[in-house]
């Protein structure tokens, strides 16, 4: 009886601690940033209210815009040149928002997504100015 208890217990701790890990491990952004700052991955979605879901797509700025490729079919809209309009104020302190728009079409924005320590940052404000 105590052996199968034992299982029982070890089982459901196994289970917690790895579901506490995962839920740890999610609160970190993977971000890879070239040394000046110039090419760097991140995230972009839709500008709209009904938008939830964060594609990766990696960057490169090229003078005054930036060039945006992404893998799979969500990312498929948000490839080409996108012109940086300016970043949001929000109340996450670890990221940094910037709204893009389409060179193609100025209709179509989108919200791109850094960790606010990032050597881009600097990059992207310059587009920003």
């Amino acid at each position: 009886m105590t052996n199968n208890f034992l299982n029982l217990f070890s089982t459901v701790l196994f289970v917690v601690a790895g579901f506490a890990l995962l839920r740890w491990i999610n609160r970190f952004e993977p971000q890879w940033v070239s040394r000046d700052g110039t090419r760097f991955s991140a995230r972009m979605t839709q500008d709209s209210v009904e938008s939830s879901k964060w594609v990766d797509v990696r960057v490169s700025i090229d003078s005054s815009q930036l060039i945006i490729q992404a893998r799979g079919r969500r990312g498929k809209e948000f490839r080409g040149r996108w012109n940086v309009g300016y970043f949001t104020q929000t109340e996450d302190l670890k990221r940094r928002h910037y709204v893009v728009t389409n060179e193609l079409d100025r209709d179509d924005r989108a919200i791109l997504r850094v960790p606010a320590t990032s050597t881009c940052v600097a990059a992207l404000d310059a587009l920003v100015n």
